[in-house]
């Protein structure tokens, strides 16, 4: 049973106004490197020592789960604070070629149809959950970029040439258990388990299309804005929450995506009713510590710059969102955890999805049920250490 259909326009149905480029020095993220109005959370999110507690999901043994979860992200990739290193490397040569390859060589057949099935079987191989293709829509690229070093931050050009044409998104499932714990640091730790297979995943499959003779530029949250070439590329729709929900695993992964010369088709985009969904359910801005998601319909009002203009959505307020996570000592994932579409593959759950792209009328039934079986509840940090028997 497919819980998804096809549609004309991707990301597009969301634009009712004019998108210029978007300069990621206003994403929350980088303004606590020069917003003055951001220096003081930053000092607290980025800089404060963060002791651990004597309560579940806050201990030493937690914290050090977060640290290891992050390290190949945070060591070799560096996708958050900018990207163009590591596995994120636009040029990545490397220093071994095993087996020893000639340089130079290129595929004879430029079939876009055999290509896009190589990619996806080399993504899939190399650790992706979900795997889309789409041409670039270069209103998605930043312009400028803004990269985070140890000196502080810096703006730098975002040239991405004209011939790179095409654009690869990747999903990477998280933890359902671990995610379930949010706010607590279990959540945290299967996000930085997410973005370190996103660096493994698309620097890998960056340098299998370049074995094949083309250019590759692998990103994180880096270069450009990840929901929208997702949605482009037929991985999901946008939510409340303000991230991508996807048919298989609903918010529950993280983005990363490979923009490339390798002539590919792409997918059709999809809906499977999350918009109507999101309208009556409002569990993610119900259960929000913060209240950073709004209630209501969308409109295209920002919130403030963080938010981007010519957009009709729900306008996530980043600058509330990210003071929670400094006090809280860890960051938050409970937009995710409470969301009816946040549910592993099973039958009842496959079901539940196809009804609400199918049957729409149902959906009050469909979030009731969810109610009444405990979705979306906190989950036990202490019962998420015990080894299943």
């Amino acid at each position: 049973m497919k819980s998804y259909r096809v549609v004309e326009q991707g990301a597009e149905r969301y634009v009712v106004g004019k998108i210029e480029p978007y300069n990621q020095k206003n994403e929350m993220f980088k303004r606590p490197f020069w917003d003055p109005r951001m220096l003081d959370l930053g000092e607290r999110f980025y800089r404060t020592p963060v002791l651990p507690k004597d309560k579940p999901g806050y201990r030493l043994q937690d914290q050090s789960l977060v640290n290891a979860s992050w390290r190949l992200e945070n060591e070799f990739a560096r996708g958050v604070r900018g990207g163009r290193m590591g596995f994120y490397d636009w040029k990545w040569g490397g220093l071994y070629n095993y087996p020893r390859v000639p340089p130079g060589l290129s595929i004879t057949e430029n079939d876009p149809i055999s290509n896009a099935c190589g990619i996806k079987k080399a993504g899939s191989f190399f650790g992706a959950s979900m795997v889309g293709i789409c041409k670039l829509d270069r209103r998605w690229l930043y312009s400028p970029a803004y990269l985070i070093s140890s000196e502080g931050g810096q703006t730098v050009d975002n040239d991405i040439p004209d011939e790179f044409k095409y654009a690869i998104a990747i999903a990477v499932e998280m933890d359902y258990e671990a995610i379930n714990c949010s706010p607590a640091h279990a959540a945290s730790a299967a996000t930085g388990a997410g973005y370190s297979r996103m660096a493994f995943t698309a620097g890998l499959l960056a340098q299998y299309i370049r074995g094949l003779g083309y250019q590759a530029i692998p990103c994180g949250n880096d270069t450009a804005c990840s929901i929208p070439i997702a949605i482009d590329a037929g991985l999901g729709e946008i939510a409340r929450n303000g991230l991508l929900i996807t048919p298989q695993f609903g918010p529950r992964v993280r983005l990363a995506k490979v923009l490339t010369d390798l002539p590919l088709l792409p997918d059709q985009p999809i809906e499977f009713g999350v918009r109507d969904f999101c309208m009556m359910c409002e569990k993610c801005a119900k259960k929000c510590p913060s209240q950073s998601i709004p209630y209501g319909i969308p409109d295209d009002t920002p919130h403030n710059i963080s938010n981007r203009e010519g957009v009709l959505t729900w306008h996530i307020n980043a600058e509330t969102c990210l003071n929670f996570w400094a006090v809280n000592g860890t960051d938050c994932s409970n937009c995710i955890r409470t969301c009816p579409f946040n549910k592993p593959a099973g039958r009842l759950h496959d079901g539940v999805r196809w009804g609400i792209a199918n049957t729409p009328w149902l959906n009050r039934l469909f979030l009731w049920g969810d109610d009444l079986l405990g979705y979306g509840r906190k989950g036990d940090s202490d019962e998420f250490w015990k080894l299943d028997t």
